[in-house]
């Protein structure tokens, strides 16, 4: 099924404002392997234009959590899309991180909204 975050402001500046988002996924199953397809944007500009900064489509093996990072620095607002196929026990949880490392916001999966399609992205 897919997820998204929505449009998530980032501030330009200041405490609050994001580096790069980083999304967990953890497969908590025993013995079947999950696949993901993973879509992450920014919105840039007086218009907030989708602008794609990431695209992954992987397996995550069971028991095995994987961590993609992107980066949003220059985003006004960032979305990240996922949607999970064979999927058993996934648990994914996106953070946002400052420059130093630091988690400045968790959404977790229990917080995305479902929909019904993932963003394409034109080449």
């Amino acid at each position: 099924m897919p997820f998204t975050t929505g449009a998530v402001y980032n501030p330009a500046a200041g405490s609050t404002h994001a580096d790069r988002v980083q999304v967990s996924c953890l497969n908590d199953s025993n013995s079947n392997t999950i696949n993901i397809s993973l879509l992450i944007f920014q919105f840039r500009g007086a218009s907030f234009t989708r602008i794609p900064v990431g695209e992954a489509l992987f397996q995550v093996n069971p028991q095995q959590l994987i961590v993609q990072s992107y980066s949003v620095n220059l985003a006004d607002y960032y979305e990240v899309q996922l949607n999970f196929y064979s999927a058993v026990n996934t648990i994914v949880n996106i953070h946002t991180v400052d420059a130093a490392g630091t988690v400045l916001h968790n959404i977790l999966q229990t917080q995305l909204t479902y929909i019904d399609r993932l963003s394409l992205i034109s080449t």
